[in-house]
């Protein structure tokens, strides 16, 4: 018999949010959870310091992560008074910094890249089973109008996905899932609720810097009117129709080389399966933008014997399908040192397990494996997929990814991620630990 659900503290608004999240949490866990002195992730952490007082939770760990990086002088101090304060609530906290040459454009993807790396660098190195980051309802909303900046003037029926905005739960480097309890609180909350404690947070003064696209958002110095969004539930089953339309009209006749039929082009779902089909065989972090990809779909009405080349891939017209495969210009030659990873062209995991570099690039005589089934396909194309492969070699780890889900793999889109992954070998993701 489980054991009862807690009864909610008296003051404290934004705790049924973290009530929500801890009550999925049915087995030993331990969280780890970003926290940059701000009152969001500040108030996350010690919302969810008190609730794990309580004897339901009495098998949740809870360990602070404070990132460094090294961008402002008065970082390094900032992440130590995070330190003291999760000391004196006897809170295990850990520091990392971000070492090394900052880039001189990107800098917010960059952090934020470096951020997710050491949280899950440390998350292994402790055996944390999720970690959690203080996003709540403003930073949704930021999110949803940058995005709906960035789209310009194209209409929002037209596959808005990213004005479903940030998902309360992602898949970080295929290793660790990253939830975000307070999508839906606000910061007020957060903030009424330290004050209740007596506790002070952070103001980062990059968040009024106008020099950042969501400092201007929040300033009012963008636009920053309330789009009609897409909801995360409209996404999630979006994208279990394009999962369905991958499932019965797409087939891999060898490696690198996909035959979607012509009749899927009218089927529900069709545009997101190929806008994640084509990023991940051009090995692309990102589909082709709307105006490309109906390009794409009009193919699905031309003559056999049509090509458009799109996302690093050609794209060709055959009898009954479109067929799609990787281009071949571009294709990279790297050295792969011993034991070390890599991405090869965006669409291969690499691992050297030999003692000496190996230089890794495109095949050059590809043998046929057993199994494929090229009859009746073009002969070009099919030389095409196997010279556009890496090249095999002794003491290399190959194996593909897929790319526009390789880094960060949102929660509503794990239906399509997990089918296209079993279809092209790309190993299981990871399952979410609750």
């Amino acid at each position: 018999m489980s054991a009862p659900r807690p009864a909610l503290p008296e003051k404290g608004f934004h705790l049924p949010h973290l009530l929500r999240f801890l009550a999925r949490i049915d087995r030993p866990a331990r969280l780890l959870v970003a926290v940059s002195g701000g009152s969001d992730s500040l108030g996350l952490l010690l919302g969810l310091h008190h609730l794990l007082t309580q004897p339901a939770f009495s098998s949740i760990e809870l360990i602070a992560a404070t990132i460094d990086h090294g961008l402002r002088a008065a970082s390094g101090a900032e992440a130590e008074t995070v330190g003291r304060i999760c000391a004196r609530h006897r809170i295990p906290h850990h520091i990392r910094r971000w070492e090394g040459e900052k880039p001189s454009s990107g800098l917010s993807a960059a952090a934020r890249e470096a951020r997710y790396g050491l949280l899950a660098d440390l998350a292994a190195e402790i055996g944390a089973n999720a970690i959690l980051t203080g996003h709540t309802a403003e930073d949704q909303a930021e999110t949803v109008s940058m995005r709906a900046l960035r789209r310009g003037p194209e209409p929002l029926a037209d596959m808005p996905l990213g004005l479903s905005g940030m998902a309360d739960h992602l898949l970080f480097d295929r290793r660790i899932w990253i939830y975000r309890p307070l999508l839906d609180a606000s910061r007020q909350d957060m903030r009424a609720f330290l004050q209740q404690l007596g506790e002070t947070w952070v103001d980062d003064p990059s968040n009024s810097n106008p020099a950042f696209e969501r400092a201007r958002i929040r300033l009012g110095q963008q636009p920053a009117e309330n789009p009609s969004t897409f909801s995360p539930l409209a996404r999630a089953a979006l994208m279990r129709q394009a999962a369905a339309c991958l499932e019965r009209h797409v087939r891999f006749p060898l490696p690198g080389l996909a035959a979607v039929e012509a009749s899927a082009f009218h089927k529900a779902g069709v545009r997101p399966m190929l806008s994640v089909l084509v990023a991940t065989l051009g090995g692309l972090a990102h589909g082709p933008g709307m105006e490309a990809l109906s390009t794409l779909m009009a193919l699905g009405e031309k003559p056999p014997g049509s090509r458009i080349t799109l996302g690093r891939c050609l794209i060709h017209r055959h009898k009954a399908a479109v067929l799609i495969t990787r281009e071949q210009r571009g294709l990279p030659s790297i050295l792969v040192a011993p034991g070390k990873r890599c991405i090869w062209d965006g669409r291969f995991a690499v691992r050297n397990w030999g003692k000496s570099t190996i230089s890794l690039g495109p095949a050059k005589q590809p043998p046929e494996k057993s199994g494929e089934s090229t009859r009746g396909l073009p002969a070009s194309l099919i030389t095409l997929a196997r010279q556009t492969q890496p090249d095999p070699a002794d003491n290399l780890e190959i194996s593909p990814i897929i790319a526009p889900y390789c880094r960060f793999l949102p929660g509503f889109d794990l239906a399509l991620a997990e089918k296209l992954s079993e279809l092209m070998g790309a190993g299981i993701v990871p399952a979410q630990p609750f």
